[in-house]
C-alpha cells in the first residue's frame, strides 16, 4: 500500500516491509543496520535495513534477514529464526502475498551484549 505522496510499492518491497515488521515484533532481535547497502531493500520511497528481498527466477520473492541478537537470547537462535519465518509467512498470507513468497533465510551477523545497541 502506498503512503500519501509516494508511488505504490512493488510486491518485493511489500514483502520486505512484512519481514521488517516481523523483526520488530520478535523479542531479542534487531535488523543489522550496517552492511554497506548489501543487506537492505529500497523502493516505494524507503530503505529497509537488514532485509534483502529479491525476485527469483520463478517470480517469487526470496528474503534474507540479516540480524543482531541480544546475548543471551530469549530463545535459541534456531528458534528465533523459525519464529521469524512463521511470522513472515502468516503475514504474507494475510496480505495476499503468500503465493509470491519464496525462500526465507535468516543470518545472525552480530550479538549484542546487555547495554549495547546495534
Amino acid at each position: 500500500m502506498a503512503r500519501d505522496g509516494e508511488p505504490p510499492a512493488s510486491e518485493r518491497v511489500q514483502v520486505a516491509r512484512i519481514a521488517a515488521e516481523a523483526i520488530d515484533r520478535t523479542e531479542g532481535v534487531t535488523a543489522t543496520p550496517h552492511g554497506g547497502g548489501r543487506w537492505q531493500t529500497s523502493g516505494g520511497g524507503q530503505t529497509i535495513s537488514g532485509v534483502l528481498a529479491s525476485e527469483n527466477a520463478r517470480g517469487r520473492v526470496d528474503v534474507e534477514l540479516h540480524l543482531a541478537a541480544e546475548w543471551p537470547p530469549p530463545a535459541s537462535l534456531d528458534e528465533l529464526g523459525e519464529q521469524l519465518r512463521d511470522r513472515i509467512r502468516r503475514s504474507a498470507e494475510r496480505g495476499g502475498l503468500g503465493e509470491r513468497l519464496g525462500a526465507i533465510s535468516v543470518a545472525f551477523d552480530d550479538l549484542l551484549t546487555p547495554g549495547e545497541s546495534s
